[in-house]
């Protein structure tokens, strides 16, 4: 139900090239190599994360307490929700949380929609995309992750936002994603200096993988990526950071956030609100001991800890969203109404914060 949503929301379907597709066996080894070095495209790909929060499910379920199921991206924002797992944070607060990664915001959506969860952390970007098509009993009670959605050009290509914008009509080569912050960050960039997608080649992935492959093989030269991967990115090959959502919806911008809808609100309302507060307090650890979190989270994520420092401050916890990050929605939010995804006030209908800890 939800992918036939996108499909009615979006109105261009530009095809990948044939050089471009992740589906081409040319590139399959590639792929594999690049999964392999960065790890994030795959969360619990060694034996140890797997272990660890095998062990905090475990320590929750003898526990006892509340079930929420809890599905999520690989991606940077959600850290604070991994460290919380591993830490036992949730069974200290009486919750039993069961997380299952999603490496497609839309599956998730999905599944949220279908009562298989009762939370999903993703971009606020498929939420209100599936509200105003008409899921309205959606809702989001918090944030996850802030800024750390980048714009990134390729080593050799554009060097800056200036740049990126006087290469408009001069056939740049820029990737994204459809329905996603990932592309908000790109078009928004390019309104904001009033461009669009007609004043460059523009190429809609699947996912992050293939635009970081594309990036590698000089077959783009600008794409949009979110942490960790942007950082595996510009640290192997020498791609370089244009901007990021900070600068196009910030200064607080949120990326991921918590949804759920509103039968799991009513009836489940205290448990929410536990594990709201359970996410501030694991995000307040970031501050207090940042190289003990990454002692916590580098063999769930896979990735090398110089890159997983840089990320995670890029992308990092914001478990309450801000007058000033409400804002940022609404300023997001007309972006991609420009684009025909939203109506321009659809970020006030389907915020519900009150549950938020202070």
């Amino acid at each position: 139900m939800i992918k036939n949503i996108i499909g009615r929301l979006v109105k261009r379907n530009t095809a990948i090239p044939a050089t471009l597709r992740t589906d081409n066996a040319l590139f399959i080894p590639a792929r594999r190599r690049f999964l392999c070095t960065c790890g994030c495209g795959m969360f619990y790909a060694t034996a140890a994360g797997t272990g660890l929060l095998a062990a905090a499910t475990r320590a929750e379920a003898a526990a006892g307490g509340a079930v929420i199921r809890v599905g999520h991206l690989p991606a940077g924002c959600v850290s604070h929700l991994l460290l919380a797992k591993i830490r036992g944070m949730f069974a200290k607060a009486g919750l039993n949380v069961v997380l299952t990664q999603f490496n497609s915001p839309a599956d998730s959506m999905q599944a949220l929609v279908s009562d298989n969860l009762e939370l999903i952390h993703s971009p606020w970007t498929m939420t209100a995309a599936a509200y105003t098509a008409g899921t309205t009993d959606l809702r989001i009670i918090g944030g996850s992750g802030q800024a750390g959605i980048e714009l990134v050009a390729r080593s050799g290509s554009v060097k800056s936002v200036a740049e990126f914008i006087d290469a408009a009509g001069k056939g740049l080569r820029v990737g994204t994603l459809r329905l996603d912050t990932l592309e908000l960050v790109g078009y928004g960039t390019m309104s904001q200096h009033g461009k669009s997608y007609d004043d460059y080649r523009m190429t809609f992935f699947p996912s992050m993988i293939g635009m970081g492959e594309a990036i590698a093989n000089k077959a783009l030269d600008v794409c949009t990526l979110a942490q960790p991967y942007a950082e595996h990115v510009v640290a192997e090959q020498g791609a370089v950071y244009l901007t990021d959502s900070n600068s196009v919806w910030g200064p607080e911008a949120a990326d991921c956030v918590v949804s759920t809808k509103i039968c799991t609100i009513d009836s489940q309302q205290d448990a929410l609100k536990a594990y709201l507060r359970v996410l501030q307090e694991s995000a307040r650890a970031f501050n207090e001991d940042y190289e003990a979190v990454l002692n916590d989270l580098q063999p769930v994520y896979g990735v090398p800890r110089p890159i997983l420092s840089v990320a995670l401050k890029r992308q990092f916890p914001n478990p309450v969203i801000s007058q000033t990050g409400v804002s940022g929605l609404r300023q997001g939010a007309a972006y991609l109404a420009e684009l025909g995804y939203l109506k321009p006030d659809v970020i006030d209908a389907v915020l519900d914060l009150k549950y938020q800890p202070a």
